[in-house]
């Protein structure tokens, strides 16, 4: 029988700095919920004010825009990240932005990107798919294989080592960077590793009884994401079948040889136990699996750089960053 309460609830309570820096400036953080314009209004006023507070990277890489053609003709944008002094292929990230398959763009990821590149010393390829409603399951997903596909195609080119190809998101973003990393293995295409960062991993309605899942309801009000807006996200990406593995990974029946996984997990966000049990379940598949928790903050708390957790978070990553790109996750 499941146990009425999550064996990770001690990790949703918040954390005394995130108390504080809520109570003082409550407005600027705003609440997913609405429609696809509102929210893309509340998350781009939301990463205008983050970058704001954030020393820009101007030096140590250069920055160029490109495009390629999907497979169904459309132009689909990408953003290539290079290191300064890099004169042969090296490591690469393939990367995925967030915002329930619904918001986001290649600016609202261009700092986190910038930092990336500098501090992973790798060449980041940011994706620019497209979005759900207007392009609902799975466009965006084939949009973000294909520009693995298109990497791969011209890593010369890109400097970029075929053997070393990072994939990697956050939240919906590492939902698809998980759903890829499957395909990936399905289809012979090599990956170094897949970074998931606080990651959507299974449908709401087709959560298995036996994982005790709980965060979902015990945080259904989180700050931020909450599960409200879990449902109008799954709505507007609008998958014909909840339970597909194309969808959840988590219920993928198969997670022998996949890539080595580094997993980021907030721990008052909703997301948060489906996030762990996909780590778990990669361990158990003798993947190498690294994961980093960070207690009673929110879903996308990396959006108030002054947290202390904030910066923690990105110093984990730039190592973790570095120990996929040599094989020892």
């Amino acid at each position: 029988m499941a146990a009425t309460v999550s064996p990770h609830n001690a990790l949703g309570v918040p954390e005394p700095e995130w108390i504080e820096f809520f109570s003082k400036h409550a407005s600027r953080v705003p609440q997913l919920l609405g429609s696809p314009q509102e929210m893309r209004d509340m998350m781009e006023k939301l990463k205008v004010e983050a970058t704001g507070l954030i020393q820009p990277i101007d030096v140590g890489l250069t920055v160029r825009d490109t495009s390629f053609l999907a497979s169904d003709g459309a132009k689909i944008p990408l953003r290539i990240y290079t290191p300064d002094g890099i004169t042969k292929p090296g490591p690469s990230l393939i990367y995925i932005h967030g915002g329930g398959w619904t918001l986001g763009d290649l600016n609202g990821e261009d700092i986190t990107c910038r930092a990336m590149c500098v501090y992973g010393n790798l060449v980041v390829v940011s994706v620019d798919y497209r979005l759900a409603p207007e392009n609902p399951f799975p466009r965006g997903l084939e949009d973000s294989w294909e520009a693995l596909l298109w990497t791969i195609s011209n890593a010369d080119a890109l400097l970029v080592d075929k053997g070393c190809l990072l994939l990697g998101g956050s939240s919906s973003g590492a939902n698809v960077t998980a759903v890829l990393a499957h395909r990936a293995r399905d289809k012979g295409v090599n990956l170094k590793a897949q970074i998931l960062r606080i990651p959507a991993t299974c449908h709401i309605d087709v959560y298995p009884p036996e994982l005790n899942l709980r965060s979902m309801e015990e945080l259904k009000d989180a700050t931020l994401l909450s599960k409200r807006s879990m449902e109008l996200f799954y709505g507007y990406y609008n998958p014909p079948d909840p339970s597909s593995p194309e969808v959840s990974p988590l219920l993928n029946e198969n997670f022998k040889g996949l890539a080595p996984a580094y997993i980021q997990v907030a721990g008052m966000d909703p997301l948060r136990d489906e996030g762990l049990a996909y780590g778990e379940k990669l361990k158990a598949a003798g993947i190498p699996t690294r994961v980093d928790v960070y207690p009673g903050l929110p879903h996308a708390f990396v959006y108030f750089p002054e947290l202390s957790g904030s910066k923690k978070c990105g110093a984990d990553l730039f190592a973790a960053l570095k120990a996929a790109s040599e094989g020892t996750l």
